[in-house]
């Protein structure tokens, strides 16, 4: 393989943007069009210490954390082929105030979902893979122990997912729910087919992956269902309009080796949190067959609402063949109904300790306080009491949150223990 020629930065902000700049009118090689931070490695450098150094030259602002190795790719300009390797970091600096570079870049952006034409804009040459690659980087995720990649096809930059997806639906368990495996060619419309999604709809599934080790652990996020489907029209009857009007459905599937680590649930709070917090979406549902009590055991776990049943086509609980009108359980998570139910638990609080001689005062701190809360954020209250032996060596006082179960006690320096609860089946207060 030929040595590296040249670097690029795909920084993200707190919002998963990508910072673009354009390069001045002047520039002989792509002059007028947004480009990412990059450049040509100097003689004796290591890849990464160009990155370092081009990120600084370009911008003012210091790498803070190569995240991840997006992309090891080749071009070609007036006959030279360059070998580019495109990372992913975070950054140390004043993310409103780039210091461009004179001469050679004069305004800067940064690329949410809906400005990834950006990259297109003066592309006299229609090359797209730029693009793509920076669509790649906006959708991706990360989680405590996956990344998450949008599901894309082979795009010039980026390799695709086809043989993963294909040896995904290889895996017995997930062969079983999805009704068989994938053929290489199959797997090559499939992976294609949620390309077009992510680019149609604004949002599509994920491959999981272990970020130590970079295994396969699945597959999952959202989707947007067909408006015209019956199942659509049947989950729209059974939850309502408001859902109707984004149509997303949240899903995942593991292999063997993943399944019993919470990784489900930690890709469905990924889901929900593109959901509510990207797309602004007002309501997202999960729906499973009614035989598959583990799916449903993470939908409880996410915090979403059971909403009732519906049929289609699929595993029923007595019988040992996909059936035409099996029964599904549809579970709801509505963003406004949680914020609710946090009002509630919080007056609750209020009532209670008001009743109590020994509590001096309770109050709701974290992401709910600063209004800055998502779907799945934690409630956190803290009790101020003279004799907190009486609250820890007793968990009958709980009871003021309805029924609860005692997930977690950790001691926070000399005043301050934590005791995390969990209501219902496990989902977080």
């Amino acid at each position: 393989m030929r040595a590296v020629d040249c670097v690029g930065a795909l920084i993200r902000d707190e919002q998963h943007r990508v910072y673009l700049q354009r390069r001045t009118a002047e520039r002989r090689l792509l002059p007028g069009i947004w480009d990412i931070v990059g450049g040509h490695l100097e003689p004796g450098e290591t890849p990464e210490e160009a990155l370092v150094r081009e990120v600084e030259e370009e911008t003012g602002w210091k790498v803070r954390d190569i995240v991840w190795t997006m992309a090891d790719w080749e071009w070609e300009w007036e006959g030279r082929v360059r070998r580019e390797v495109d990372y992913l970091v975070t950054v140390d600096g004043d993310l409103t105030r780039p210091r461009l570079e004179a001469g050679k870049h004069d305004k800067s952006a940064w690329a949410g979902p809906d400005d990834l034409d950006l990259l297109m804009v003066n592309r006299t040459d229609g090359d797209r893979r730029l693009r793509d690659l920076v669509a790649h980087a906006v959708r991706t995720r990360f989680t405590d122990r996956l990344r998450l990649e949008p599901i894309t096809g082979p795009n010039g930059v980026l390799t695709g997912h086809a043989a993963d997806l294909e040896r995904l639906f290889t895996d017995p368990w997930v062969a079983r729910w999805y009704d068989g495996s994938l053929s290489p060619d199959e797997a090559a419309v499939r992976v294609a087919e949620h390309q077009a999604g992510w680019e149609r709809d604004a949002v599509g599934k994920w491959l999981a992956y272990d970020r130590v080790t970079g295994e396969l652990a699945g597959r999952g996020g959202l989707s947007r269902m067909p408006a015209d489907s019956p199942t659509a029209s049947a989950i729209a009857t059974l939850v309502g309009p408001e859902w109707a009007a984004d149509r997303l459905e949240l899903g995942w599937a593991l292999v063997e080796s993943a399944r019993g680590r919470g990784l489900a649930t930690e890709l469905g709070r990924a889901g929900l949190d593109y959901a509510f917090s990207t797309l602004r979406a007002s309501s997202v549902i999960a729906f499973t067959e009614r035989a598959n009590t583990a799916s449903q055991a993470v939908m409880k776990r996410l915090g979403l609402q059971y909403a009732g049943e519906i049929h289609a086509e699929g595993w029923s609980p007595d019988a040992s063949v996909v059936q035409p009108d099996a029964p599904f359980t549809v579970y709801l998570a509505n963003h406004a109904v949680r914020a609710q139910e946090v009002d509630e638990v919080v007056d609750d609080a209020v009532r209670w300790a008001a009743d109590q001689a020994d509590i001096r005062g309770v109050a709701m701190v974290g992401s709910w306080a600063r209004d800055t809360a998502r779907m799945t954020s934690d409630l956190d209250v803290v009790v101020l009491t003279d004799v907190p032996e009486r609250y820890l060596g007793n968990e009958d006082w709980l009871g003021v949150f309805g029924a609860v179960a005692v997930v977690r006690r950790q001691r926070w320096g000399p005043h301050l223990t934590e005791v995390r609860v969990c209501t219902g089946p496990e989902a977080d207060i």
